[in-house]
């Protein structure tokens, strides 16, 4: 993937957050760089709302947040990230949380690399994340990476319609057609 990257330094979080609000597209900051994120295709967009929606509905009166796309999320390195959808337990900061549970990234040609690997060692370093799902648009694969009961990240991969993604630690689980073809 090549990265848009920015050569900007920030002299505080407050810095990066106000330029955010200013700014006319979103940036990942990571290592003091701006990575600016692009645009997305109608089928990318469709998923990430699919997923949002279906969140929303399978944790409904629980104690949980389900954030698509504008909120970030901050690893303990102090990086910033968009993922495409977030659940967390707690309150998050104004701008990001640094306690999601779960992180959703929608694969496009472009971020594919970049999401299933310099993403997720990013993403790993936050110790409340269990599970991280990265969605093909165009085709029905969920790769679905998961802590284990000793810690440990696995990976399962899915692509039949029936496929069951299971999450207890959320009490939860779906079905690919849940996130494909919604009823």
């Amino acid at each position: 993937m090549k990265l848009n990257i920015i050569q900007k330094r920030f002299t505080s979080e407050e810095e990066y957050f106000l330029f955010e609000e200013k700014c006319e597209l979103r940036n990942e900051l990571i290592n003091g760089n701006l990575i600016a994120m692009s645009g997305v295709s109608i089928e990318h967009n469709d998923i990430t709302f699919n997923i949002c929606l279906l969140f929303k509905m399978l944790l409904k009166g629980q104690d949980y947040r389900v954030f698509i796309e504008a909120v970030k999320v901050k690893n303990p390195s102090g990086n910033f990230f968009y993922p495409d959808v977030m659940v967390c337990h707690t309150n998050p900061h104004k701008y990001y949380s640094e306690a999601p549970i779960l992180l959703v990234e929608v694969l496009s040609e472009s971020t594919r690399t970049y999401d299933l690997t310099d993403k997720f060692i990013q993403y790993k370093q936050i110790l409340s994340l269990h599970y991280y799902l990265c969605v093909e648009p165009e085709q029905q694969v969920v790769i679905f990476y998961f802590k284990n009961a000793e810690g440990e990240w696995m990976t399962e991969t899915y692509s039949k319609e029936t496929d069951v993604v299971n999450l207890p630690q959320l009490n939860t689980s779906f079905t690919l057609k849940d996130i494909y073809k919604p009823e």
